[in-house]
């Protein structure tokens, strides 16, 4: 009898291990749709989700991302990113373009997260020239433009949670991999003039929220006809 006690303390340790490691584990995805103040699908849209306990070994790791100047645009033409992540520009178009950071807010009062300036060259330069990096480090927002276009106008929000993502055309947006439990939901648009009303969830598993802005976004500029500076 002796002989069988370790073996049963063991799987019990064990079983206990298991248990708190999937607790450990377990996450949760929520697909969010927002409205404008008319009710209607809003792009555009960068959604965050800020859980009420922080769980740095929950975080997600934040991988680089790219934002491409196609077709005299920003593509996407609104970005959002954790803070700390590296951004890569990317110039498609065959002439030279600059990205630099302008303020926020009504009139651009709001001094950007990250103040700026590249210039890059046609795509036919090759990656060395025609792409830069930048890292940024501070939550906040920053409007990015052209100085040779004056018309391209792109949006970066750095958020200050891992979780976060922006509104399709369809006005949904998915975070995924929060810890279970009591969290807020957040939302921001380029062209909101206060902040918009947060929201209280309780995650667990899958689950779906809606939320709606205080007011109706403007539609997003229309690109410049596609070879107009060929």
């Amino acid at each position: 009898m002796k002989r069988n006690a370790l073996p049963g303390k063991l799987a019990l340790a064990l079983a206990l291990a298991l248990t708190q490691a999937c607790g450990l584990a377990a996450a949760a995805d929520l697909q969010v749709t927002v409205t404008t103040a008319s009710g209607r699908p809003a792009p555009d849209v960068v959604v965050m989700v800020v859980p009420a306990v922080a769980s740095p070994a929950a975080s997600p790791a934040t991988a680089s991302v790219t934002i491409l100047q196609r077709d005299n645009r920003f593509e996407p033409y609104v970005t959002a990113i954790p803070a700390g992540t590296t951004v890569r520009f990317v110039n498609q178009d065959r002439y030279d373009h600059h990205v630099r950071s302008l303020g926020t807010g009504p009139m651009g009062a709001v001094p950007p997260a990250k103040s700026f300036e590249l210039r890059l060259a046609g795509v036919q330069a090759g990656p060395a020239k025609a792409s830069a990096d930048v890292t940024f480090e501070a939550p906040g927002s920053v409007v990015l433009g052209c100085h040779i276009h004056g018309s391209m106008r792109g949006h970066l929000f750095i958020s200050g949670t891992p979780w976060v993502a922006v509104t399709d055309e369809f006005g949904r947006a998915t975070v995924s991999g929060m810890p279970d439990g009591a969290a807020e939901l957040r939302l921001w648009h380029p062209d909101q003039l206060t902040g918009q009303a947060t929201q209280a969830l309780q995650l667990k598993g899958s689950a779906s929220a809606s939320a709606t802005l205080s007011f109706n976004p403007q539609r997003r500029p229309r690109p410049r006809p596609k070879g107009e500076y060929d």
